[in-house]
């Protein structure tokens, strides 16, 4: 039996983000703890893949998901996307932290390869919200 997913926090949220979700008893890890700092998004998602235990990318990139679609495909990352469109009453470094809080559980349980959307008040498969140009 595989271990649980370890959530792999992007570095555009905080660092600080995984080790409260560690203190949490959700197991998680910084990019920067992984020393993939400042490497592209190809080259984390192709890390990540070599990875000795399931990964999901928590990450509020929403572009990601469609910038590298392909990359993401063939090598089977699980990606968590976390909305930024938020309340007004947050800071947006909060909407991530609680969004990536009130989800972590689900987003560890996510099927293999695949990409969610979360926002505070659920979560979905991901779809891309770009129109194509005309």
């Amino acid at each position: 039996m595989l271990p649980p997913p370890v959530l792999i926090i992007d570095e555009c949220l905080s660092t600080k983000l995984a080790k409260e979700l560690r203190e949490r008893g959700r197991p998680s890890e910084s990019l920067a703890a992984l020393r993939l700092r400042g490497q592209s998004d190809p080259e984390v998602i192709a890390a990540i893949a070599e990875y000795p235990q399931p990964c999901v990318v928590v990450t509020a990139d929403v572009g990601m998901p469609l910038d590298w679609a392909d990359e993401i495909a063939r090598a089977g990352t699980t990606i968590a996307v976390i909305d930024s469109r938020h309340s007004d009453d947050y800071l947006i470094a909060e909407w991530y932290r609680d969004v990536a809080h009130r989800w972590a559980h689900v987003m560890r349980n996510q099927p293999p390869g695949s990409v969610h959307r979360y926002t505070a008040l659920g979560h979905r498969e991901w779809r891309s919200r770009r129109t194509p140009s005309r």
